[in-house]
């Protein structure tokens, strides 16, 4: 008898879970139309773990061969995410190159399986220094894919990492319009070509921090940005000259180590000559005249790793200042000051 029990607990667990599966959404909707958490709303989004091809997309008519999507980063094997995130690219923009750049294991592991021909791999040798928080990994993966893209004779790179997935639907149209719309000033002396765009993964309140997770801009100008390489002997001496910065306004900070995005920052501007103040109006003026920041919602942006409910750093509707996402209306705002337009 006790066999039986156990057989039917068994069975009806796995009919409760197979039924939760496929009416968890039901449940969700439900349960965010009738209840509301304590002072807060609730809301969610779902988003496509598969390509679809139930439609015919806008993009298919204006995908360029111009314009290369760079994966890049380990491969996420849970849900084989970046597997699905080539293939949703691949068929998003057909007549764009794809390129993975990974470590050689993982595209050993990726090329058993079926791509379009428009899926480039790139395989990479791991450094003996992987740098800290694996800025050498990033710069590695980055660059070889930025070659290949040149190779190809791309003008533009929309740069990815492995464990995020755009879902925008006018992508390339959407960042090539406001990278002509914005245009860099023209200064003979700069060797930048045109602006880059971030996005609002980039900190309010961190000096000199651009974030580096996605990025787009002319091949050259990202491939200057990412010709980087580090030792632990370069990453002491920077973050012993952070440590030793002081600010007055105290909104704003320096990590009190050794920081990936603001040493990226620093070694672009350090070939063009351009000197940094390390003050907040310079910051501000430097993100200003040379990158524009776009919201991650404008791009319907999934990034994997992140659990948080809407700010990817914070999980509170209110965010203390550090974890405060820089969004588009902010470098609005401050491009309009530093370029002088007259009010409306």
């Amino acid at each position: 008898m006790d066999i039986y029990i156990i057989i039917f607990t068994i069975t009806l667990f796995f009919l409760i879970l197979y039924l939760v599966k496929y009416r968890i959404l039901g449940f969700i909707k439900i349960f965010i139309k009738f209840i509301e958490l304590g002072d807060y709303f609730f809301a969610f989004k779902i988003f496509d773990k598969l390509p679809r091809n139930d439609y015919k997309s806008y993009e298919n008519k204006i995908s360029s061969r111009k314009f290369a999507i760079i994966v890049q980063g380990p491969l996420v094997k849970n849900s084989e995410f970046t597997i699905e995130t080539l293939n949703y690219y691949s068929n998003e923009y057909p007549n764009s190159p794809i390129i993975f750049s990974s470590w050689n294991e993982d595209i050993k592991d990726v090329m058993s399986r079926k791509f379009k021909k428009n899926v480039y791999f790139i395989k990479n040798k791991f450094p003996t220094y992987s740098g800290f928080r694996n800025i050498n990994l990033q710069a590695i993966t980055t660059k070889s894919a930025i070659l290949f893209a040149k190779k190809l004779k791309c003008n533009y790179v929309l740069k990815t990492r492995s464990d995020t997935r755009v879902y925008s639907r006018n992508v390339q149209d959407y960042l090539l319009k406001l990278i002509k719309f914005y245009q860099l000033k023209k200064n003979l002396k700069i060797r930048q070509k045109k602006r880059i765009i971030s996005t609002s993964f980039t900190l309010r309140y961190r000096i000199y921090g651009i974030s580096d997770m996605i990025m787009f801009g002319d091949v050259d100008d990202l491939y200057n940005y990412f010709n980087v390489l580090t030792t632990q002997n370069l990453e002491k001496k920077f973050t012993s000259f952070i440590y030793n910065l002081k600010f007055k306004n105290k909104l704003y900070f320096t990590h009190k180590k050794f920081c990936p995005e603001t040493y990226f920052f620093y070694c672009f501007f350090k070939k063009m000559n351009i000197k940094l103040n390390w003050t907040v109006r310079d910051n501000i003026k430097k993100i200003s005249n040379h990158f524009i920041i776009i919201d991650n919602q404008s791009l319907n942006l999934y990034w994997k790793k992140s659990n948080k409910i809407n700010n990817h750093f914070s999980a509170s509707p209110n965010p203390p200042s550090w974890s405060l996402e820089f969004n588009f209306l902010e470098w609005l705002k401050f491009f309009y000051n530093a370029n002088s337009i007259k009010k409306l």
